[in-house]
């Protein structure tokens, strides 16, 4: 069954002299995109367009030109409210599956490779990918490896393989397994998550009951993953890395993670770590790094780690993919482009010699998304203020926007996304958290239509 919402194709794709990809990177990574046109635009010479993926309709201010919405979440939720001004934003791997399996995106897939031999396909992650032509390049890790550590289970067996510094944790098999074996309160985890969802704290049986009730089908089939509470948390950095060769994993960026409870909202750079600290968690990143090198992993990844009060380190999450930070990762190295970095790996070729230091920024910055606290809210305003490059250009600046429409209804998920920068880090870290309140104060409000 198809889930296609809306499509918007050009009929002149089949015939003009643009090379056009798929790409999945929009919203708060919506930038990266015309950066990935030029650096594609420079390799091969030629004119590229993109044909953007959505889970949702956007807002006027950031209206695609050739575009497919294809939700099958959100088509199940407009069916049952009976509405279609409903903003529901899929995970990534779900979008990425159907996109796959869609028989209407195939065939229009098969029509651009008569026309141009190739198509590129750029998302968040290439986890939940499967095409089986070899003239359908991914440019990201390749997909088998990112979906197999993508599963949280997985993590875990690396880390212990590995002997990294982690926290006790329990991999069952079913709620039941569960409820006959824990102790409240403890932190589950089902298989495929990211960014927090379907995880938490649970505090009693009805608790997790809960939690299982509002899990996708996917992870509902598959392994939990308990861990013990850990309640004296100093700091949550995480790293990004990419792997260049076999043995080659080289850091770029280390920053703070802004949470909402156990919710990944975005980050503060530089990280707080002190520089014993830093050196364990390049020290960690590089051996997970290299040993996903030896299975044939190339491209961006990243860790997420918790220390606590204690001076403990837990590594305690695997982001076989980009991560929240992609954008501004990008835009704050002047000396490097990580896009081209990234095209060269997909492409199989070798990449230049650069360093940690080649990648770091002057100045302190941060970005959130903008994630109402409850589902089921209404969409006040939208708006673009700025462009997401100037808090790296003009210091002390700002970049914020909503990118779905007014009046419509935010079944879940983030609408917007805020950038800062300054000089200093407390004031960057209370700035950001004080202007994300006020934003969902301001252009969110509670839906009781339902």
């Amino acid at each position: 069954m198809e889930y296609i919402l809306e499509k918007k194709i050009d009929e002149s794709i089949l015939s003009d002299n643009f090379e056009y990809f798929f790409t999945f990177l929009v919203d708060r990574f919506e930038y990266t995109v015309d950066i990935w046109v030029k650096e594609l635009e420079k390799k091969f010479n030629k004119k590229f367009r993109p044909i953007w993926i959505l889970s949702a309709k956007q807002n006027d201010i950031f209206k695609k030109e050739n575009y497919i919405v294809i939700n099958k979440k959100l088509k199940d939720i407009e069916q049952k409210l009976q509405k279609n001004n409903v903003i529901y934003l899929e995970d990534y791997e779900d979008l990425n599956e159907e996109f796959s399996k869609s028989e209407i995106i195939q065939n229009l897939m098969d029509k651009l490779l008569k026309k141009q031999g190739r198509i590129f396909i750029l998302g968040f992650t290439s986890s939940c990918l499967d095409l089986k032509d070899k003239r359908i390049i991914v440019l990201g890790p390749n997909p088998k490896i990112s979906t197999q550590f993508d599963n949280k289970v997985e993590h875990i067996k690396l880390f212990e393989k590995l002997d990294l510094p982690r926290n006790k944790t329990r991999i069952y098999n079913s709620i039941q397994e569960i409820k006959e074996n824990e102790k409240y309160p403890f932190y589950i985890s089902a298989s495929y998550t990211s960014g927090g969802h379907e995880s938490g704290t649970i505090y009693t049986e009805n608790d997790l009951d809960i939690f299982f009730s509002k899990l996708r089908e996917l992870n509902k089939s598959n392994s939990f993953l308990v861990a013990d509470l850990i309640t004296n948390i100093k700091l949550s950095p995480n790293i990004n890395a990419i792997i260049c060769d076999a043995n080659d994993t080289r850091i770029i960026c280390i920053s703070d993670q802004i949470l909402r409870g156990n919710q990944y909202l975005g980050n503060i750079y530089p990280s707080k770590v002190t520089n014993k600290e830093k050196e364990i968690i390049i020290q960690i990143t590089k051996k997970v790094g290299n040993y996903l090198s030896k299975l044939g992993f190339r491209g961006l990844f990243g860790l997420d780690f918790i220390i606590d009060t204690n001076d403990q380190i837990y590594c305690v999450d695997l982001n076989p993919r980009r991560q929240g930070g992609y954008l501004c990762n990008i835009l704050m190295s002047k000396k490097l482009s990580i896009p081209e970095i990234e095209l060269k790996l997909a492409l199989g070729e070798k990449v230049t010699n650069f360093n940690y230091e080649d990648f770091q920024a002057s100045f302190i910055w941060a970005h959130s998304k903008v994630k109402p606290y409850f589902s089921n809210t209404r969409i006040v305003n939208c708006f673009k203020i700025g462009e997401p490059t100037l808090p790296f250009s003009n210091i002390g600046s700002e970049y914020r926007a909503i990118f779905y429409p007014a009046k419509y209804l935010l079944a879940d998920g983030n609408a917007g996304y805020i950038i800062i920068s300054s000089s200093s880090y407390e004031e960057v870290k209370e700035k950001i958290i004080k202007e994300t309140e006020i934003l969902i104060s301001k252009n969110f409000e509670l839906y009781w239509g339902l």
